[in-house]
């Protein structure tokens, strides 16, 4: 076993323990933020729903939606109305249990990225349906399309995207550990060749259990584990996980101590696990001076999006987690004075079925994406808006499988250069933007 792979199975061990959990932290205001940014992923895990997430409201266009949803379809009536800056004659309105990210939409802090999905190159209708093109491998299958989204490439990628894109933007004096983030478990977003990514729990920090440093019965099991720490085994692999060991339990402690003494947020916390986790996120940043950051990439999972029954009210449910938690995110970040700084955007792994089965949706491909953040060119749908006839010029094969329009790299390639990757870095992180227009989309200011 290499070096390299023994640390990381080191922290994976670590990671899944328990050992790396952080726990409450507040925010340190009025801390410049010199040029501090931060990317934060937020994953929708099971294929959300997009096109019930945005909705056509023109008549032509939604009379298209409502024949090709059925029962899937959001009555016109309640519908949260849009009007996208460059769309115009066409009308949207959004899902009505979005009403927080239709405001943030309305005041330009929130846009929607279009009909995204994994490609290998530009395709038709009729590429596709000739099988004329490279397709990705295994589509509408869970576990492979997330490693498409996460990898970009999985059959030459041995590393995730954020774990690339950490790669080069780490500075020379910034702690590689706090660079990349994962919330309760690790991703393969952020595995990395160059760096360990960090898991931590929504509410905190787990510290080292029997070996406290606060309570007198521990002190003698904490001597003698730092005693096995400092011996000397002449065993690399020992000697890497003692050091790895060591490493923890000082960052549990002092990350940890540094979190706790900074006061709550006073924007009130919706009742949910994604926003605690975001909230963990906020509490990260509000460190940032203290941990010497500049540059970190975050990774947060909401699960739940996989609707094949019960569609229409566990989407409502879906929805108004999602948009209560990233408002208040943003409202966070706002609090922090770094929401300029700070850009999150939504991922998963594909959209739903147009077509009903009944009482739900199943797998199919193009989704709809939003993108949040006081540098996001928000009020806007970029990207090319596709037609929901089935059977029609982006249907794949006949029941509402869309086929996307703007690639996951494409849809990638503005918010990274927005963190400081060059073109020639882009390329690098995602060797595949050669294949499509990599400035067709630009939705960061």
């Amino acid at each position: 076993m290499k070096r390299r792979d023994f640390i990381k199975l080191g922290s994976a061990a670590i990671a899944t323990s328990g050992l790396m959990n952080i726990s409450q932290s507040a925010h340190a205001l009025n801390i410049p933020t010199g040029d501090y940014k931060a990317l934060v992923c937020i994953f929708l895990l099971g294929g959300n729903d997009g096109f019930n997430m945005v909705v056509p409201t023109s008549n032509f266009d939604y009379d298209e939606y409502a024949a090709s949803r059925q029962n899937m379809a959001i009555p016109k009536a309640d519908l949260l109305p849009v009007s996208p800056i460059s769309h115009g004659g066409s009308s949207f309105g959004f899902h009505p249990q979005l009403s927080e990210l239709k405001g943030l939409f309305d005041s330009g802090r929130v846009a929607v990225m279009s009909n995204v999905g994994n490609l290998i190159e530009p395709l038709s209708r009729q590429q596709f349906l000739e099988r004329s093109k490279s397709l990705p491998d295994q589509l509408f299958s869970h576990n492979d399309q997330q490693d498409q989204w996460r990898y970009v490439d999985p059959q030459v990628q041995k590393s995730g995207l954020g774990g690339r894109v950490m790669d080069l933007a780490v500075p020379n004096n910034q702690d590689p550990l706090l660079t990349g983030i994962a919330i309760d478990g690790r991703t393969n977003w952020l595995s990395s060749q160059l760096n360990l990514d960090l898991s931590i729990g929504r509410n905190g920090f787990d510290q080292y259990g029997y070996i406290a440093s606060d309570k007198n019965w521990t002190q003698d099991r904490r001597a003698a584990f730092r005693e096995l720490l400092n011996n000397n085994y002449n065993d690399p692999f020992i000697d890497e996980f003692k050091g790895l060991q060591s490493r923890t339990m000082e960052l549990v402690e002092r990350v940890g101590a540094q979190i706790d003494n900074v006061p709550d947020f006073t924007t009130a916390k919706p009742d949910s696990r994604l926003a605690t986790q975001l909230e963990m996120v906020a509490k990260l940043i509000a460190i940032r001076a203290e941990l010497g950051m500049e540059r970190q990439v975050f990774y947060v999972g909401m699960g739940g999006f996989d609707t094949h029954d019960g569609h229409i009210t566990r989407q409502q449910e879906l929805f108004t987690e999602l948009s209560q938690s990233m408002s208040y995110f943003y409202d966070v970040t706002t609090e922090l004075g770094v929401q300029n700084n700070v850009t999150s955007f939504t991922s998963s792994e594909f959209g739903r079925t147009l077509t009903s089965n009944g009482d739900g949706t199943d797998h199919a491909w193009g989704n709809h994406q939003l993108v949040m953040g006081g540098a996001v060119r928000g009020g806007d749908i970029y990207g090319q808006v596709p037609s929901l006839e089935i059977d029609g010029p982006d249907d794949a094969n006949n029941d509402g499988r869309i086929i996307p329009t703007t690639s996951v790299e494409q849809y990638m390639a503005s918010p990274l250069r927005w963190f400081g990757l060059t073109d020639s870095e882009l390329n690098s992180v995602m060797p595949n933007l050669s294949a499509f227009n990599a400035n067709a989309v630009d939705f960061m200011l």
